[in-house]
């Protein structure tokens, strides 16, 4: 089922190029795969790229990462220091990604939605065991770039669709699969799959828009399903103003169910977007 359900979207976006992955993160792979990386290599890998570099350290500065440092980082040598080697990966994985779409248009309103979704992930990671504020924003960055690769496709017919999504988070896959004949879901996977995400995020990602979390086996990818959906309906209240249904409300339910949060806990993350609002 899974293998055809890939199939369908590779036939779907037959004709047009999956991004590929950026040479730095590919070199990065190899250096931190080798038994002594080298940090100072690693440094000089990031460096080489001055608009990723400069794209890591601005995440690292922001609220984002909430890091309590006496003062800014200002160096990719210092970032590697204070986060580690795999921590800094990962925010140089999701700065590629953002660079790569943040340009304009229908692409610049998905992204927009994706850094605000990875920022609230960042900060719900904070009540999720063993879910670190790196992965939770990476995950939140990528978990819409199917939607990026189907708008590029045909922004006429996908940009209501992605309105659409902000309300109306459980029935979206139809529809798009009716228009495209896969959906933003399945070809997440493939993408992510070319970009070498870990197994749990490629899951989560495919599994985002199910309708309960109770049907996800493994305890991670649960949880990080849970929390893509009650972070979209953050986001979708918050940031866009969108209508909150009754579908969105059942989608944001069973993901605080998952969690296990409290009142006062989406308090924290609705402030935290707000107050945070400039894009990071």
């Amino acid at each position: 089922m899974l293998q055809q359900k890939l199939q369908e979207a590779m036939q779907a976006i037959y004709g047009h190029k999956i991004p590929e992955i950026p040479e730095e993160i590919l070199r990065l792979e190899k250096e931190l795969q080798s038994k002594f990386p080298n940090i100072i290599q690693i440094a000089n890998i990031i460096e080489q790229n001055a608009t990723l570099s400069g794209e890591v350290i601005k995440i690292i500065n922001s609220p984002i990462m909430k890091l309590k440092l006496n003062s800014p980082i200002k160096s990719i040598r210092d970032a590697v220091k204070v986060l580690g080697l795999d921590n800094i990966y990962n925010l140089v994985v999701a700065s590629a990604l953002k660079k790569l779409f943040s340009d304009k248009g229908l692409h610049k309103d998905i992204m927009d939605h994706s850094v605000d979704v990875a920022f609230c992930m960042a900060e719900l990671s904070e009540f999720v065991h063993g879910i670190t504020r790196d992965e939770a924003y990476m995950l939140g960055l990528f978990h819409n770039v199917g939607a990026l690769m189907l708008a590029g496709i045909n922004p006429k017919a996908f940009g209501p669709l992605f309105t659409s999504s902000l309300s109306l988070p459980k029935t979206i896959l139809q529809k798009e699969a009716s228009l495209f004949r896969t959906d933003h879901a399945m070809v997440g996977v493939l993408i992510t799959k070319k970009w070498h995400l870990p197994s749990t995020m490629i899951h989560a990602i495919m599994l985002h828009h199910n309708e309960s979390c109770e049907r996800i086996k493994n305890d991670e990818v649960r949880a990080m399903v849970g929390m893509l959906k009650v972070a979209n309906a953050v986001v979708s209240e918050i940031s866009l103003g969108a209508y909150s249904g009754v579908e969105m409300k059942e989608y944001q339910q069973d993901g605080i169910k998952e969690l296990m949060l409290q009142q006062e806990d989406l308090k924290m993350v609705r402030t935290a977007l707000m107050t945070n609002s400039v894009k990071v």
